[in-house]
């Protein structure tokens, strides 16, 4: 598999590609004080810093996740929301938690200074985020989205009645960039005469921005879109439902925003990352520390179809190109490109 310099993530979580404001720390739920683990051994302890609130689709996949390792005794965890985006802000938050005794930083969003100068000054602590490149204690969670975004762009070749679709997003970094291209090069799969308007809003969070950016591309003509970033995907959820055209939602099941719009959602499923990095601190094969990869063969992204939709029929032929595609790329038969942009 081809990776690059920006396509990755160091458990630190941190894909700032959402969210501002002021942290705010702590579990809402069970928590505190290490103990022993359901399957026995201990506890690791874990610390989720989150670039946005529970409200965006980003921030969400990653709370529910390390939630859901919680919940199975895995991890002692604590979590911040709405942690400052500024490198100095998040790298003050992330050195806390470290001296605190944190085992495993998980950093949802790309602060990759801020793992890396925490990772200096903390050499014990173990961190995963969306980094560029490995550190010692400096893992690298992988994004591949793209996969799934591919088989969102077939059906929406077949969908497009104008042969125009769209997409938004926060900012032209590697992980939208080859969400998006992905996204086209699977709709001209199904439909050679598709053409795709691109727009990058410069704001992750301001849904405001990313309503108005599919509304212009619907005034173009665009009757299929996607976006990649919480706000643009929140803005582009209103603006279909308004216009009553197609789109696909980000990263988590969005569809109650569009139940009958949203023809599906890229997913992108955290659990296997975290799961990886939490044994591999248990079991002290953390070091040197590795890029963890979980694409559509491994569970780690898929495209979940929403039943409530209705704007159109999916073609049946379609439909059965996408699967066998879907197979082929489970199998390793067939790679989407992955084009990641300057």
């Amino acid at each position: 598999m081809r990776r690059e310099k920006w396509k990755a993530v160091a458990v630190c979580l941190a894909l700032a590609l959402f969210g501002a404001g002021v942290a705010s720390c702590g579990d809402d739920d069970d928590g505190g004080g290490g103990g022993q683990a359901e399957g026995g051994g201990e506890k690791v302890k874990t610390a989720i810093v989150l670039p946005c609130g529970t409200s965006d689709p980003w921030c969400k996949q990653g709370y529910d996740a390390a939630k859901a390792l919680e919940k199975q005794g895995a991890v002692d965890l604590e979590i911040t929301t709405n942690a400052p985006q500024d490198t100095a802000g998040v790298t003050r938050v992330l050195a806390q938690y470290a001296q605190a005794g944190t085992q495993l930083l998980l950093a949802h969003s790309t602060w990759q200074d801020a793992a890396f100068d925490v990772a200096k000054q903390f050499p014990d602590v173990n961190i995963a985020s969306y980094a560029f490149e490995l550190r010692d204690n400096v893992a690298i969670l992988e994004e591949p989205i793209y996969q799934a975004a591919y088989l969102a762009g077939m059906l929406a070749g077949g969908l497009t009645e104008s042969n125009t679709i769209g997409g938004s997003a926060g900012q032209d970094v590697p992980l939208c960039h080859a969400e998006l291209e992905a996204f086209e090069a699977g709709a001209k799969r199904t439909n050679k005469q598709v053409k795709m308007i691109d727009t990058y809003i410069g704001d992750w969070n301001d849904a405001a921005k990313g309503k108005q950016a599919t509304e212009a591309q619907i005034d173009q003509g665009a009757d299929v879109v996607i976006a990649c970033g919480g706000g643009p995907a929140n803005g582009m959820a209103q603006a279909i439902k308004e216009a009553n055209i197609s789109g696909f939602g980000y990263v988590g099941d969005m569809s109650s925003q569009a139940p009958k719009n949203l023809v599906g959602s890229v997913m992108y499923h955290l659990e296997p990352y975290f799961e990886a990095a939490v044994n591999d601190v248990k079991n002290d094969s953390f070091r040197p520390a590795k890029r963890y990869d979980f694409g559509l063969a491994d569970g780690g992204v898929s495209l979940q179809l929403n039943d409530d939709y209705s704007v159109k029929e999916i073609p049946a032929d379609v439909m059965d190109q996408m699967e066998q595609v879907q197979q082929q790329i489970k199998s390793g038969e067939f790679e989407v490109p992955y084009e990641a942009g300057a």
